[in-house]
């Protein structure tokens, strides 16, 4: 057998290996040279060259921009005593024209048969209530039925929406919300004295022969901020209201931050929010409208003004005549009043210094009440103060006096008494209020004596509209639905609760102004007492009957669960 050596390969390649060597370098040097030569004329020919042609099995992808590296975001710590979920360090601002391009908004959009608030839940308009993917919380739940408390989500597990709202009290509260957004100024606020800017001048909301002030915008902006805030829109909110009438689109957490600005910066030192001196009507709301802007965003940009006005409300409140503890509250402060008659002891000054009215008082305390509910410090004492005083003025079989139990079931008189009837059960449901919201007792017998009474004087629209009283039928309604409506703990509802609702719903719908496509569609035009007196006209009112159909998911029933 023949064996070869291993080694013969390498010896023969050694031999032979230096003209292979030569030769192998040749052809790579040679490959080299031409390459560089290729790539060089590629770098130097110009793209325009309009002989130059590209040939590539993968087209070169598009040129990127360079992006900018933005500075991270620096979080404050959250001090010790904020409370609520910290949203935001300042609101958010969106552009003020937010209509998108060739858009038709001369149509309503949506369903028109749907309970939502506003029936389109597309990006560009609106969701129930402010909620939903596209709404104020983002939490995907059908509606926030509830703003406040913990009662509202169970309410509505499934989408059930509160008993007694309907398609047409929702879009009542819509187009409604879109007349308050028709006629806000751009700075933000609602004014009486600037309507003729907002309206149209052949057909305008406003009455020429009512005098015009602005001594009320403070009180008049609130109201209004309080109809968004009630319906669960802040100023987070990205959904539109769409008015037919402009063909225009109004992003709401536009309006709700305009307006809530324009506040913040109208407040003074003291918490106050009035121009001049302090005015208790304006007070009350403009504290209740920032505390409820905190209690529902959580922001804490809204907390400091709210919590100051919170103290001056409680600074405000008159003392009691027992020498010990707080009382009721009237127009003006309680601070003002010292001021002015400092290091006397005149018996008229004592009187002014005790002066309380059932109606300022309600207002305040629902201001603090808003406050409480929103995690703001309320000192206990001023709720005490309030039922003490409201007891003081409480006569007999349910009816409570303006100023005190003497002047029960009278009539509280005004510049337009001789074109309006007065309602003396207007003071029970106000009592019912200060009551129901201060001491949570449910099974107070006046409340019953009180509900006894507003049911025997039911919403009416008379021939000559003499029966018209806004504030009323809005107090009244919200007295009834917490002590007799559907959340009450009570074992028997809807006895004094179902009639006046119903009642309720056909005088404040049908007052509501249908004109198509007008300066006045969806306002309250028609006057009562209380709009006419202060000249708020129309602002008012429309603001005053959204609240109204809002009574079905503004607040939870403060006195407690249901009973079982």
């Amino acid at each position: 057998m023949n064996t070869r050596d291993p080694i013969d390969p390498l010896r023969s390649a050694k031999r032979n290996s230096p003209w292979f060597v030569m030769s192998v370098l040749a052809h790579v040097i040679l490959l080299v040279v031409l390459g560089l030569m290729f790539v060089r004329q590629r770098v130097q020919r110009p793209h325009d060259d309009a002989g130059f042609i590209a040939i590539s099995h993968h087209p070169a992808p598009e040129p990127i921009d360079p992006v900018a590296i933005e500075p991270p975001i620096v979080r404050a710590p959250i001090p010790p005593d904020a409370k609520g979920e910290v949203i935001d360090e300042l609101p958010i601002e969106f552009p003020i024209d937010v209509s998108p391009a060739k858009e038709d908004l001369s149509k309503d959009i949506g369903d028109p048969n749907s309970i939502d608030l506003l029936p389109d839940s597309g990006p560009k308009s609106s969701s129930a209530i402010g909620t939903g993917s596209n709404g104020t919380r983002g939490d995907g739940v059908t509606a926030r039925w509830r703003p406040y408390g913990t009662n509202g989500p169970e309410h509505i597990k499934g989408g059930r929406p509160p008993p007694g709202l309907t398609v047409q009290t929702q879009k009542a509260v819509r187009v409604g919300l879109i007349w308050l957004c028709r006629h806000q100024n751009p700075d933000g606020s609602w004014s009486p004295k600037s309507m003729q800017d907002r309206c149209d001048p052949k057909r305008p909301c406003y009455d020429p022969k009512l005098a015009a002030n602005d001594h009320y915008d403070e009180g008049l902006t609130s109201l209004a901020l309080l109809c968004f805030l009630g319906a669960g829109f802040d100023h987070r909110c990205e959904l539109d209201l769409v008015d037919t009438t402009c063909e225009k689109r109004h992003r709401i957490g536009d309006v709700v931050r305009r307006g809530l600005e324009w506040l913040k910066k109208r407040q003074n030192q003291d918490g106050s929010f009035s121009r001049d001196r302090a005015f208790l009507y304006n007070e009350a709301l403009a504290t209740m409208a920032m505390s409820e802007a905190f209690g529902l965003s959580g922001a804490r940009y809204w907390r400091e003004p709210a919590q100051r006005a919170v103290a001056f409300l409680q600074k405000a409140q008159r003392p009691s005549p027992s020498g010990t503890g707080a009382w009721g509250w009237r127009y003006a402060s309680r601070t003002d009043v010292e001021d002015f008659a400092k290091g006397t002891s005149d018996p008229e000054y004592l009187k002014a210094l005790y002066d309380s009215d059932t109606s300022v008082t309600t207002w305040c305390v629902m201001a603090l009440k808003s406050a409480q509910l929103s995690g703001l410090e309320v000192d206990k004492a001023a709720f005490a103060g309030a039922v003490d005083y409201c007891k003081f003025a409480t006569g007999g079989e349910g009816l409570v006096g303006y100023l005190d139990a003497k002047s029960a079931g009278g009539t509280v008189s005004g510049p337009f008494d001789g074109q309006f009837v007065y309602h003396p059960t207007t003071m029970s449901a106000l009592g019912m209020c200060i009551r129901t919201f201060a001491a949570h007792d449910a099974d107070d017998p006046f409340l019953d004596l009180a509900a006894k009474r507003i049911a025997q004087d039911l919403p009416t629209v008379s021939k000559s509209r003499d029966s018209i009283d806004y504030y009323y039928w809005y107090y009244a309604s919200l007295a009834l639905n917490q002590f007799d409506g559907p959340d009450s703990p009570r074992k028997q509802t809807g006895k004094y609760w179902n009639p006046w609702n119903k009642a309720m719903v056909d005088a404040v719908l049908a007052l509501q102004d249908q004109t198509e496509r007008g300066c006045t569609t969806g306002g309250w035009i028609a006057s009562d007492r209380w709009a006419s007196a202060s000249g708020a006209g129309p602002l008012y009112s429309t603001a005053m009957n959204v609240l109204t159909l809002e009574v079905y998911y503004r607040y939870p029933n403060a006195f407690g669960r249901k009973r079982n």
